[in-house]
């Protein structure tokens, strides 16, 4: 049973001084036997240097993970197909990567596991096709999503569907300028909501006034360790 997730936020919207940054989303995670990416931003070369700064290895990945086909979300995957040849990335349906970048794609059309204790959603939405992931944490799981088209709330209680009803101790990623309903959703569905990406400000705002005591700050460069219950952001 996994007790320990690691995540690296690459790429995101807002940036820390000394790394590269655009509008974009890619993430990192690492458990006690896995590594994989979660999207890879717009640009390459943001994804090559920031995870040279960030001393993450992109050759030793297990699998990578597409949320759905929009650039900001699969451009960096020239480089990751460059270094890491033959790398199977799980992918919706709707799209490809072309064949010169060297990756595998499987593509995901229903619900399922990545791995013992990853989900995949499988595709959701109807006009954007997008998947989330949920890492599951002992008796918990963390959510990890790319834009949420189809809804942050409605992909986390898809995780939770999947996991048997554990609680969701976090939900991570692009909310894609959320209504205060969708919040209001997300905040009874997991112990904490840390927007990204897409989220904009005023999401954040309306989390940091309404659920003071469960919002969490990720910008590129974050670290975010999952222990047990515990969640600890490292800027």
């Amino acid at each position: 049973m996994n007790d320990y997730i690691k995540m690296v936020v690459i790429n995101d919207n807002v940036s820390r001084e000394g790394l590269l940054n655009e509008w974009g989303w890619s993430a990192y995670i690492e458990t006690r036997e896995l590594r994989f990416l979660f999207d890879a931003d717009t640009n390459p070369e943001v994804i090559r240097y920031n995870s040279e700064k960030l001393g993450i290895d992109l050759r030793n990945l297990d699998f990578a993970v597409l949320s759905h086909w929009h650039g900001d979300h699969y451009g960096g995957f020239e480089y990751v197909g460059r270094i890491n040849k033959g790398l199977t990335v799980y992918v919706p349906p709707g799209g490809r990567f072309p064949k010169e970048w060297g990756l595998t794609p499987v593509v995901v059309r229903e619900p399922r596991r990545l791995a013992s204790y990853i989900y995949s959603t499988g595709p959701m939405g109807y006009y954007i096709r997008e998947q989330a992931i949920g890492v599951e944490l002992k008796e918990k799981v963390v959510v990890i999503v790319g834009c949420s088209h189809p809804g942050a709330h409605k992909l986390t209680a898809k995780i939770k569907e999947l996991t048997g009803g554990k609680e969701v101790l976090a939900v991570i990623g692009g909310y894609h300028s959320p209504s205060k309903e969708v919040i209001d959703n997300l905040a009874e569905l997991s112990n904490f909501i840390c927007p990204a990406h897409c989220s904009g400000e005023e999401a954040k705002q309306y989390v940091k006034r309404k659920y003071p005591g469960k919002y969490c700050e990720v910008r590129t460069g974050s670290v975010v360790e999952f222990k047990g219950s515990q969640i600890n952001i490292i800027y």
